[in-house]
C-alpha cells in the first residue's frame, strides 16, 4: 500500500512539472545518522577510518583519558604500531574531530561475549605478506589477522564493570567452521599471544585502539621484489595503498542501571 502511494505521488509530481513553467525542483537527500540503542549489558564496537589532518594526528589520542596500568604492555603494543587509551565515552566525538575527517564508520553491538569472537579482521592477501613482530619478519601466506575479544559483566565492591579481554591473533578457519573466530581455540595464534590485554570498563567508559596506516612502499633487494614488512598493527587493521589514514577501534561499555 505504501509503495502504491509513493508511485501515485511520484506520477502526480511528474504531471505537475510538465504542465507548469516553473523550474524543476530537485529535492535534497537527507542524511540520516543511525545510533545503536542497546537494551542489554555488553559492548558496542565502532570501527572508523579517518583522513588525518597531518601525519602526527594520532598523537592527539594521548591528550585524552589514561594509558593502560600495565606500562610494559603499552610499550609492547606501541612497538607494533597500536596506541591504546582508556577514555570517557563523552570524549569520543572530540577525539575523532581532533584527528581528522571520518571517511567510513561502522557500529556493531556485541552484547556480552563469552567465547572468543573477532571484532576486527582482515584476510591475508593471496600473495601473502610479511609481518614484523618485535623487528623479526614473519611471512604469512594464508588465514586471517584478527583482534579477538570476549567480555562479560562482573560485580565488585565498587560497582559493576565490563571485563574485556583482547587478543591479536593470526588464525585460519578449521574444517568444521568456515568463519574465523568460531573455533573453540584459535589456531596459529601463539605468535601474538603476549600482546593480549585485559581491562575493566565502567558504564560510559571506552577503550580506543588507534593505528596509523601509511602508503605502501616497495623494496628492492636480494629477496623478491615486493611490499616491505609491516608491523602487526598495520597488518591487523588493513593496509593503505594509496593514501595515509588513521584507523580507530572504539569499544564502549554499556551497563544497564539496577534498581
Amino acid at each position: 500500500m505504501r509503495l502504491c502511494l509513493i508511485q501515485i505521488v511520484f506520477i502526480t509530481l511528474i504531471t505537475i512539472s510538465i504542465g507548469c513553467s516553473s523550474p524543476k525542483v530537485v529535492p535534497k537527500p537527507i542524511q540520516v545518522e543511525t545510533k545503536v540503542e542497546s537494551n542489554a549489558d555488553g559492548i558496542l564496537v565502532t570501527a572508523l577510518v579517518i583522513e588525518p589532518f597531518d601525519i602526527q594526528s594520532l598523537s592527539e589520542l594521548a591528550t585524552y583519558g589514561s594509558a593502560l596500568e600495565n606500562q610494559l604492555k603499552t610499550r609492547a603494543l606501541q612497538m607494533e604500531g597500536i596506541e591504546v587509551r582508556k577514555v570517557s565515552a563523552v570524549d569520543i566525538p572530540a577525539i575523532i574531530a581532533s584527528i581528522g575527517r571520518v571517511a567510513t564508520q561502522e557500529n556493531v553491538w556485541h552484547g556480552q561475549i563469552f567465547k572468543w569472537r573477532d571484532v576486527q579482521q582482515h584476510q591475508v592477501p593471496y600473495q601473502g605478506m610479511v609481518v614484523a613482530k618485535s623487528g623479526i619478519p614473519y611471512f604469512i601466506d594464508s588465514g586471517f589477522l584478527s583482534l579477538l575479544a570476549r567480555s562479560w559483566l562482573v560485580e565488585r565492591e565498587d560497582g559493576l564493570f565490563v571485563y574485556l579481554q583482547l587478543l591479536p591473533s593470526w588464525h585460519a578457519p578449521n574444517k568444521q567452521s568456515l568463519v574465523a573466530g568460531r573455533s573453540a581455540r584459535p589456531s596459529q595464534s601463539k605468535l601474538f599471544t603476549e600482546l593480549g590485554l585485559e581491562i575493566l570498563l565502567s558504564d560510559g567508559e571506552a577503550v580506543i585502539l588507534g593505528v596509523e596506516l601509511k602508503k605502501a612502499q616497495r623494496t628492492d633487494g636480494p629477496l623478491d621484489d615486493g611490499p616491505s614488512p609491516v608491523r602487526l598493527g598495520e597488518a591487523m587493521f588493513g593496509l593503505s595503498a594509496s593514501r595515509e589514514a588513521v584507523v580507530l577501534l572504539v569499544i564502549e561499555s554499556n551497563i544497564l542501571p539496577r534498581g
